[in-house]
């Protein structure tokens, strides 16, 4: 089969009609196609909505219709969530009405059973002869924030996810707009796909589709297990070179090997092979799942340092030691601050003579603590010895959020290096708010320090793959 190019997946995300094939009746079980629907118009979306069910006349207040095959207009996309031995009958009548693009949200194939996987084998032949594309089984699919396309088909329960530049690929519908926090966290998406168990598109192809995409600048993937090792490793370096990648590789235990198994039927690896070749393509390995949500902002909101000299502003000393450590581990350097930030920095206190710069002993010393921040924060982002920066604020230490959040906005529009942000404190509601409107403003800021710190470590890291990338080039013409 050829390799796909970008306007083979387009319908997955572009689609504008959809056709859902599966249950529709109202308040039952989620997982059914009622359910995509009530999504759909629940975000918005404004394409032709198709519910497909010989049983039904109506869904949503939308006219139903007993096949595909019966409805009027083109379909550029279906889902299916029927049984599993219904699914190849339903693909075949999709490639005969036209459509070439076929999302099975089905569980029950090769995470389930021999049997179950020999289905999806014979489901893999017949769409292949057909010239049909397939996304999943067991997936939730594809969404797209921009024209809010989403295939889900468990509630979401809210009712806007922030459009963004950050496109999330996974292989587990948990990392979902259904499992997330999305509306509330803001992270800023232009994609997500869930490959499911990735019968025939998986990332390899996502990512060959997202380097294209102009909605999307960060691309973060989530991997339990890699069926396609070689494609995997040209896609990317087909990729990092011009958008960042952020891999989560996880299965990374014999019991996570297993488990993985059983759940989109892959197999898994030894982690420290996995890591030492996507690092060898350009991607940035992460660890965690909040690394894996987090770690993109810094390349969606910030440019990419010039060095991995690290500077810090802290109101507590001890914080200042924890940061500390956390930027030796990122590959981080502390950075000299120069005679110069140093003399601006006595004028301010004379304790404020070193990197962290620990600005808790003045703060309770001065009735003008915003000003004291306002301009050591100034001093090192003017350092030319300073490549990032990281500020850690106490909520409500300096004065108000409104307050706070200004200074910080005011400082920081007038230079260009990266800085990110972790704010602490005794209100969560506080942290939150601070959190919030920082984001708002394109400043990262992070659930803990330690991410808060490594993310510079990941970006030095990604900016010296790109230099290299861009140094052979120059060399080869």
């Amino acid at each position: 089969m050829k390799h796909p190019n970008r306007s083979d997946l387009a319908p997955f995300f572009e689609a504008q009609s959809v056709a859902l094939i599966g249950s529709l009746r109202e308040g039952e079980g989620e997982g059914e196609a009622y359910w995509v629907i009530h999504n759909m118009l629940q975000l918005g979306y404004r394409g032709a909505i198709y519910p497909v069910n010989p049983s039904y006349t109506q869904a949503h207040g939308i006219k139903a219709y007993p096949s595909v095959l019966e409805v009027e207009g083109p379909i550029d996309l279906a889902m299916i969530i029927t049984p599993p031995v219904t699914v190849a009958a339903i693909v075949e009548q999709c490639a005969r009405k036209g459509i070439r693009a076929v999302i099975v949200g089905t569980e029950g194939f090769a995470e389930a059973s021999e049997d179950g996987a020999r289905l999806q084998r014979e489901l893999v032949g017949l769409a292949r002869t057909l010239g049909v594309r397939l996304l999943g089984p067991n997936t939730i699919g594809t969404l797209n924030t921009r024209t809010n396309l989403t295939t889900n088909q468990y509630l979401i329960g809210y009712n806007g996810i922030k459009s963004g530049n950050i496109a999330y690929g996974s292989q587990t519908g948990f990392i979902g707009a259904q499992g997330q926090p999305l509306e509330d966290r803001a992270y800023p998406v232009s994609k997500m796909c869930d490959f499911g168990n990735k019968c025939d598109l998986d990332e390899a192809d996502l990512l060959d589709y997202l380097r294209d995409d102009p909605d999307t600048d960060v691309i973060a993937i989530h991997l339990e297990g890699v069926n396609e090792g070689q494609r995997l490793m040209q896609a990317l370096r087909r990729t990092t070179p011009d958008k960042p990648v952020v891999v989560f590789k996880t299965a990374r235990t014999e019991p996570g090997a297993r488990a993985s198994a059983s759940h989109t039927g892959s197999l898994a690896g030894k982690e420290e092979v996995y890591d030492s070749a996507f690092r060898q393509c350009g991607a940035v390995v992460v660890h965690t799942l909040q690394e894996y949500w987090d770690v993109p902002k810094i390349f969606a909101y910030q440019p990419l340092p010039r060095g991995n000299r690290l500077a810090m502003t802290t109101p507590t000393g001890g914080v200042g030691v924890m940061a500390t450590d956390a930027a030796v581990r990122a590959g981080l350097t502390i950075a000299q601050l120069s005679d110069s930030t140093l003399e601006k920095l006595a004028r301010l206190s004379d304790k404020l003579n070193k990197n962290p710069v620990d600005l808790g002993p003045t703060m309770v010393l001065t009735d003008q603590p915003l000003a004291v921040y306002q301009n050591s924060i100034t001093a090192l982002l003017e350092d030319e010895g300073v490549d990032c920066v990281t500020l850690i604020l106490y909520a409500g230490a300096i004065g108000s959020i409104d307050e706070t959040v200004g200074m910080v906005a005011g400082v920081r529009q007038r230079r260009s290096k990266p800085v990110t942000v972790w704010v602490y404190g005794t209100s969560m509601s506080m942290r939150e708010e601070m959190a919030r409107r920082f984001e708002g403003m394109g400043l990262p800021t992070y659930v803990d320090l330690e991410t808060a710190v490594k993310a510079h470590g990941l970006a030095a890291q990604y900016a010296r793959y790109r230099e290299e990338v861009s140094r052979m080039a120059g060399t080869e013409s």
